[in-house]
């Protein structure tokens, strides 16, 4: 039964859940039909996606079908394992309900490129019955003698029966290597893995003698098939057994935590506000002015040190805002570095349930650790810059694992079982689990070692397809509104409680200067703030009718001073362009003759009240105000230049390149009503790319004739001219004769592609 029968044969409930495991396969353009199901279950990036997933024990019943083939029943794998087959019989059936096998008539099936991968991993070549028959007599001779069968007078038919025999006991064969020495061990994992050992034309010139091949070779576990060593089929899995000697051990046991959920709460709401807070203020910052970008992209160390400052944070987790702002599409390019999408408007107004749900399930997908970014050739690769990494398949893993009311520490323990194919070393590996606890901390997904109610909500709300609603909802009585509260004091300060509103930020931004941050801000009213906004266009009375109107008690009395004093100095002071001529009264202008910092600006006195300068208007402006002075520009005919605080935005939501996703229960409704894909609307680009590329199957060229029509984002694995293979992810715009011109996200460059060689496609990460 191929895997496309199987699929058509689940029922509902059994084929939604395969596909809300599987949730790359409803990306747009969806399957249409059960033969493009099977194609885009059986892709090498989707299955990729869904080994992340596997504990040890499924990972290695997984292997040990690989190793069967044909044979791969649950009793045959029981007994490869030596493990009861009730244990098999669970392993096997998490694999066919997240669609990486299915069962055919007792069989357990693989999809191709998945038992390709698994039986390389174990490594080898040929079983002893295909290998032997490029084998000298003599040499099978010598190996059926080295396990203690008696070898002479056997014509070679039977010698291949009885090495076949001698090495089907892989128990056996396990303890013989056990026995062998260090380098004979070492020598043999590579030839069973296919490391040659020899590098850049280096020749071991010791003896044969003293070769750990030639003592593999007299221990009967390696053949020399013209005169090249191969490690036969049956040692291979024998080594890969002894390497997973204790078989199936089930989930490791990790502790409850002990912390009482009342104390989680609280710290959990308190971080979570502060998420959004962090966010929140950094986006507003970064729409005043852009985060400047280092000229490869990413926000350098030195330019997160003045965001630190600037924002009251530390900047030691200013990455992590950074990142989840990104990937929530909240920030995004601009010529000048990174602003605030379109999305961040309605983030901004909406709750802080739902701001706090944005930001989490955006993190929650991330692959890296942002307070742990990779080093490349011994340099940092800058948030928001993307990076593969296998710190959020640790993440993910730990919280299911922890979710319960477990300990998250000894979830992070149990990780190498939880998320055996992370391929970290222990250092790199308990570095970045480090990192991702206290990212999550900081969210308030966990506090105190334990997932808190906030997490909960986030973890089943990633099992769900409208992810953010979901959470959002969940949470909302963890994270209620609070009225937003401005206080303003007589000592020239505000106090706002609570999350300031769009409108409060700005104003307060616009008038005053921010002195900490946190639950209770505080703002400060200077002669040079209020002087600012009154730059910006504002009147005293626009100001104080604002102010008075966001506050919870009238403007006091110093404050009003403050502003209608600077407003009633406020353009005294005129700078003309010319380049440049300063107009002011006869006091003033003197003043500013003697005024020793302003000499270097050069003025020359044309009238009593007339002075020029040699400087540009900005700088002249500038140098005034720092003076203490408050001018304003003119222009060429003399009236006032209002200097406009312009908002930053991005064009797009770059942060968030994905497609739509159509719900599991959709997707396996249309499916049901179109089993063969016949009512698929038929595409003249799937046409004219099958003609072009013939290796692509129906699934591929469905996603990449999307892709051209859409100008939307695909993933394809590319071999150029030269044999070098890379992955990419690029946007097409248009097929060009035999090529395709694309955006490339690798090279952030237009670049053209030969359709040809296009190997495979995949939805973008």
């Amino acid at each position: 039964m191929s895997f496309a029968v199987y699929l058509s044969t689940l029922d509902n409930e059994a084929l939604v859940a395969l596909l809300a495991a599987r949730s790359d396969v409803r990306v747009e353009p969806v399957p249409r039909g059960f033969s493009q199901l099977a194609q885009r279950l059986s892709g090498p990036g989707s299955i990729v996606a869904a080994l992340h997933r596997l504990n040890q024990d499924t990972l290695a019943v997984g292997q040990a079908v690989a190793v069967l083939g044909e044979s791969a029943t649950v009793s045959a794998v029981a007994r490869l394992l030596d493990v009861p087959e009730r244990a098999v019989r669970a392993e096997v059936d998490v694999l066919f309900g997240v669609g990486l096998a299915w069962p055919d008539a007792g069989v357990v099936r693989l999809p191709d490129d998945l038992h390709n991968h698994w039986t390389a991993d174990i490594g080898g070549g040929p079983p002893v019955a295909k290998l032997a028959a490029t084998v000298l007599v003599d040499d099978l001779r010598d190996a059926v003698a080295a396990h203690g069968v008696a070898a002479a007078g056997k014509r070679k038919s039977e010698l291949v029966a009885a090495l076949s025999e001698a090495l089907a006991d892989p128990r056996r064969l396990a303890t013989v290597m056990g026995e062998l020495p260090a380098p004979a061990r070492l020598r043999l994992e590579e030839l069973r893995l296919g490391q040659s050992g020899i590098m850049f034309g280096f020749v071991d010139t010791r003896s044969r003698r003293s070769d750990p091949t030639e003592l593999l070779v007299r221990a009967g576990l390696v053949l020399r098939t013209n005169r090249q060593p191969q490690v036969p089929r049956e040692v291979a899995v024998a080594a890969w057994l002894a390497e997973n000697a204790s078989g199936l051990t089930g989930r490791p046991e990790i502790a409850a935590a002990t912390v009482p959920a009342a104390r989680v709460r609280t710290a959990a709401q308190a971080a979570a506000r502060e998420t959004v807070r962090a966010l929140s203020t950094l986006l507003d910052e970064a729409g005043r002015t852009p985060v400047a970008a280092l000229k490869k992209g990413g926000v350098g160390p030195r330019e997160r040190g003045k965001l630190a400052k600037r924002l009251s944070i530390g900047d030691d987790v200013v990455p992590l805002w950074i990142d989840i702002a990104y990937a929530a599409g909240l920030l995004g390019e601009v010529p000048d570095g990174y602003a605030p999408t379109g999305a961040y408007a309605a983030w901004r107004d909406a709750p802080p349930s739902h701001q706090w749900a944005v930001a989490t399930a955006a993190w929650h997908e991330l692959e890296h650790a942002p307070l742990m970014r990779d080093i490349d050739d011994d340099r940092e690769l800058p948030p928001p810059l993307p990076l593969m990494s296998m710190a959020g398949g640790m993440r993910r893993a730990v919280l299911r694992a922890a979710g319960d009311g477990l300990s998250v520490r000894g979830a992070g323990a149990a990780v190498d079982w939880l998320c055996p194919l992370h391929g970290y070393p222990p250092e790199a590996r308990d570095e970045k689990l480090a990192a991702t606890v206290r990212e999550a901390e900081l969210l308030g997904v966990v506090a105190d070692d334990r997932v808190s109610e906030l997490g909960a909500a986030l973890l089943a709300g990633t099992d769900v397809d409208d992810v953010v609603a979901d959470i959002a909802r969940r949470c909302a009585p963890l994270l209620p509104e609070t009225p937003c509260g401005v206080t303003l004091q007589s000592d020239l300060t505000a106090v706002v409680a609570g999350q300031p509103t769009v409108a409060v930020a700005r104003l307060l931004a616009a008038v005053a200067v921010n002195e900490t941050r946190g639950d209770a801000a505080v703002w400060r009213f200077t002669p040079a703030s209020v002087r600012a906004a009154l730059d910006t266009g504002w009147t005293a009375r626009e100001l104080l009718e604002e102010l008075a109107g966001v506050a919870d008690r009238a403007v006091p009395q110093p404050l009003e001073y403050l502003v209608t004093d600077t407003a009633r100095r406020h353009g005294h002071v005129r700078v003309r362009a010319a380049r440049s001529c300063v107009v002011a009264d006869e006091a003033l202008v003197a003043e500013i003759l003697h005024t020793q910092s302003l000499a270097k600006l050069g003025f020359a006195q044309l009238a009593p009240t007339v002075l020029s300068s040699l400087a540009e208007p900005d700088r002249v402006l500038a140098s005034l105000r720092a003076a203490g002075m408050a001018p304003v520009a003119e222009d060429e005919s003399g009236a006032i230049v209002v200097e406009r605080d312009e908002e930053h935005q991005a064009d797009t939501e770059v942060g968030v390149r994905s497609r739509t996703r159509v719900s599991a229960f959709d997707l396996a409704g249309s499916l049901a009503a179109d089993p063969k894909g016949e009512h698929a609307p038929k595409s003249d680009t799937v046409a004219l790319l099958a003609k072009l590329n013939s290796r692509l199957d129906d699934a591929e060229l469905a996603l990449l004739s999307h892709a051209v029509d859409h100008q939307e984002d695909v993933l394809i694995a590319y071999r150029d001219k030269n044999g070098s293979r890379t992955i990419r992810e690029i946007r097409p715009t248009q097929i060009y004769g035999r090529w395709l011109d694309s955006y490339c996200h690798l090279r952030g460059a237009d670049r053209e592609f030969t359709i040809a060689n296009i190997e495979s496609v995949a939805p973008p990460r």
